[in-house]
């Protein structure tokens, strides 16, 4: 009997102490507790929170138009600056405004093209200087009232949406910032006579895409649209044959006053 009492009291202290082990086991220790259960090594461990790589999408401002106005007169012609490409570089070439051929209201490339997928980066015959400079090197020196642009019909076939709108894009933000004070046009371009061969296989519906690339570029950088082209284009959207260039392409002489006039009446 006295073996048989030791037997049980040994087993119950073997059975107390596996329960102790348990216990110790599943509760946390007052180190642990005093820490909130997180050990220093889990937090190096863990990995660090990451910003979020994903930029907002750029929200488009409201379209600005240039509404119909008075007759502003000769002298707003006068006070204007032109950045254009071949559809409209006669009015250098012409002789259309105040200055003759050696006016420095037109700022144009020597060759008077443009091509549409280098509006970022490309260089005009500043006639102030005699020079080859930036369009935004020119507005840095010039800091004209008004800016009127009329580009985007150059080396269409060879230019997509994107580059075409972050090109401009750059070209007007960049001249804001070197001539803050100046009023920026941007233009609708004009398009082509129906009798237009040209190898780039630009048509009127290539046109009516090219204006709503420009729509969108006013948006992103809040300047004036006008809508000088639709004073030159016939209803189904073609260049009026009265209006085109031997090229079926450029503005003749009729067309680029009729541009004029529409700008007269159409001040800002």
């Amino acid at each position: 009997m006295k073996n048989l009492g030791w037997a049980l009291a040994i087993l119950l202290c073997l059975l107390v102490l596996f329960v102790a082990l348990i216990v110790a086991a599943v509760l946390p220790g007052p180190a642990e507790l005093e820490r909130g259960g997180v050990q220093l090594n889990e937090l190096d461990s863990r990995p660090a929170e990451q910003p979020s790589q994903t930029e907002e999408p750029e929200t488009l401002g409201e379209l600005r138009t240039v509404p119909e106005s008075t007759d502003a007169g000769q002298g707003y012609i006068d006070g204007l600056t032109f950045l254009v490409d071949s559809s409209a570089i006669g009015l250098r070439d012409y002789a259309l405004l105040t200055g003759g051929t050696a006016t420095t209201q037109v700022w144009g490339s020597t060759a008077g093209n443009i091509p549409a997928g280098n509006l970022a980066d490309f260089r005009i015959r500043y006639q102030a200087e005699g020079t080859e400079i930036s369009p935004i090197e020119a507005a840095a020196k010039a800091q004209p009232a008004r800016l009127v642009i009329i580009l985007g019909t150059d080396g269409l076939d060879n230019v997509d949406e994107s580059s075409f709108v972050e090109g401009y894009v750059s070209l007007i933000k960049g001249i804001q910032q070197a001539s803050p004070n100046t009023v920026i046009l941007v233009c609708s371009v004009s398009s082509v006579a129906t009798s237009y061969s040209g190898v780039d296989g630009v048509n009127a519906n290539t046109i009516k895409t090219v204006n709503g690339w420009i729509r969108t570029v006013c948006m992103r950088t809040g300047v004036y649209f006008c809508d000088t082209a639709s004073a030159v284009n016939d209803r189904a959207g073609w260049l009026d044959v009265d209006y085109a260039a031997a090229n079926g392409k450029s503005l003749n002489t009729a067309g680029l006053q009729r541009i004029l006039e529409y700008l007269r009446t159409h001040a800002v």
